[in-house]
């Protein structure tokens, strides 16, 4: 997977485990629910999704294979969204 970032249109917020994100751009939100609130959050704090995962691993005991089959629909949902973004390269 390559590395994301979350576009500075996109705000967050965290309740009870659950998040909320609002697209500024369309004016939609999108309720995540704790699992991919866990994700969310750690993507935040890492601002890479490979230590994303690495954490999301020790917080669910899942076999890799899964993890990242389920992780690469999640990335690949919030992209179609616009809710990421590819990371460019400054080359």
């Amino acid at each position: 997977m390559e590395e994301v970032c979350i576009p500075p249109h996109v705000y967050t917020t965290f309740f009870e485990g659950s998040a909320v994100l609002l697209d500024g751009q369309k004016n939609i939100y999108y309720a995540l629910n704790d699992s991919a609130a866990d994700f969310w959050s750690l993507l935040i704090k890492s601002g890479s999704l490979e230590e994303t995962l690495k954490e999301i691993s020790y917080l669910y005991e899942v076999s890799s294979d899964i993890l990242i089959k389920d992780m690469d629909v999640l990335v690949n949902s919030f992209l179609k969204a616009g809710l990421l973004e590819i990371k460019r390269s400054n080359l």
